[in-house]
């Protein structure tokens, strides 16, 4: 898949996205808007209506694509990878300046979200915040539908437990086997005495 593509550098080996929390496209619509409106619409207006100003207006055109591309990588790139071993926090802040931090599942006390406000509650955009045993909370916001997000935070954290119980109760037995096999092999096997 495309996240695939563009996430693959975050991920540890073996680890496979699960899902993507991005934040609502409502929040850069303003953005959006005003880059669409000065930097595509009104150069291409005036190309179309003064075709004599075509360099001009092809630099303002392009200028405009650039910023337009710039406003979807930043929102693009502003996510929470949802893995089946971790959770990974991207930032973007420019084309030279990105942060990125892991999550483990096992630090996380409580996972909660909060929608306050006309606006995100007719749009379903909130806050999303994880609670973690040691440091400052992980805060996300404006993140689509926080509340089914939430739901599957809380599915993968408790899946990610699971699977982890699982793999320690192999190892432990696997560990276990190995001790009697080296007893066996060292001090044999008492026979029971025949009455």
């Amino acid at each position: 898949m495309l996240r695939d593509f563009f996430y693959k550098s975050y991920l540890a080996e073996g680890e496979e996205i699960q899902f993507l929390i991005h934040r609502h496209i409502f929040i850069q619509a303003k953005d959006f808007l005003r880059i669409t409106f000065f930097g595509l619409f009104l150069p291409a207006f005036g190309w179309w209506l003064f075709p004599q100003i075509a360099i001009f207006a092809g630099i303002w055109l392009a200028i405009g694509i650039l910023r337009f591309f710039y406003e979807f990588i930043d929102w693009y790139y502003d996510v929470w990878i949802i893995t089946n071993a971790s959770i990974i926090e991207i930032l973007w802040e420019g084309f030279f300046k990105k942060s990125s931090a892991r999550i483990e599942y096992h630090t996380i006390q409580g996972i909660g979200y909060e929608v306050k406000g006309f606006i995100p509650t007719l749009f379903n955009y909130g806050i999303i915040v994880l609670e973690k045993f040691a440091g400052n909370p992980s805060v996300f916001l404006g993140a689509v539908n926080p509340k089914r997000k939430t739901e599957m935070l809380t599915r993968a954290q408790e899946q990610f437990v699971t699977n982890k119980s699982f793999r320690d109760h192999r190892a432990l037995q696997g560990v276990l086997t190995d001790l009697l096999q080296r007893h066996i092999v060292e001090y044999g096997v008492e026979e029971e005495e025949k009455e």
